[in-house]
């Protein structure tokens, strides 16, 4: 990708693919006492407002009419200012929305805000870093509140762009990159025990080419895939892939402190 064109999704188009996105009321059995209505025409419209421009929609389809005019959809944005600059000038990741919604009482409203890195010519996308989304049942949250949590998170979202290009522009020595590799593995198996050189060098062995640069955004995802997905030297074998939740949100919150401690030096 070598511009930083998007690809959008015109209404008529995302009417077409998931027609539930686009029901103007909720399905006639909820109680509209318990149940609010956030129509996702409307979280379009506020996307559009704020630059965002509707890039995906999709619903699965199904013989139950009531789900196909107003069950679970998902509809995601990408912001044409907002990406992160290849050393070539070239875009190399963007951040992306996702809001999931239904009008069926079937699901709870749900955003996903992060960045998602075209590693590879055939569009790969890797999501590297979280904003932070929500989860909420319709009854708790008023259409404003949905509103105000989108236009909240997704203002994260160019300062942390911002951030990460400055990280792209940092140059680290290979001493700085032994010493980034080695707190990191410390942040995994919690302790303040000297790390052995064989394991700096193996999570700080990058998996595609694209990461094999020494600025502070490409060592910072070395060591993260290396450190959530495993398979890196750990002591005397290899380590195993982060499945719980809680600690992969704790490793990634310190990593991600990590990366802004060496941004200071």
């Amino acid at each position: 990708m070598s511009n930083n064109a998007i690809t959008s999704l015109s209404l008529d188009a995302a009417r077409t693919i998931a027609p539930a996105a686009f029901a103007t009321e909720p399905a006639g059995h909820l109680n509209l006492n318990r149940y609010n209505f956030v129509p996702t025409t409307e979280i379009i419209d506020l996307m559009a407002t704020n630059g965002w421009l509707l890039t995906d929609a999709r619903q699965s389809k199904s013989k139950n009419g009531l789900r196909n005019s107003h069950g679970t959809h998902m509809v995601k944005f990408q912001n044409p200012e907002m990406y992160i600059k290849a050393s070539d000038g070239s875009v190399e990741g963007r951040p992306t929305v996702v809001f999931l919604n239904s009008h069926d009482g079937t699901r709870p409203l749900q955003a996903e805000l992060g960045i998602f890195r075209l590693v590879c010519e055939n569009g790969l996308v890797i999501k590297t870093q979280d904003f932070g989304g929500f989860r909420e049942r319709h009854t708790r949250l008023t259409n404003e509140d949905v509103k105000n949590l989108l236009e909240e998170k997704t203002a994260l979202a160019q300062s942390t762009v911002e951030k990460i290009n400055r990280w792209s522009g940092i140059q680290m020595t290979p001493a700085q990159m032994r010493q980034f590799a080695a707190d990191a593995i410390l942040l995994r198996v919690n302790s303040d025990r000297q790390v052995e050189d064989h394991e700096v060098l193996s999570i700080l062995e990058p998996k595609r080419e694209e990461d094999r640069i020494s600025s502070l955004w490409h060592v910072y995802n070395r060591v993260q895939e290396n450190l959530i997905k495993g398979g890196f030297n750990l002591g005397e074998r290899n380590a195993r892939a982060i499945t719980n939740p809680i600690v992969d949100l704790t490793l990634n919150q310190g990593l991600w402190q990590l990366a802004e401690s060496f941004e200071r030096n």
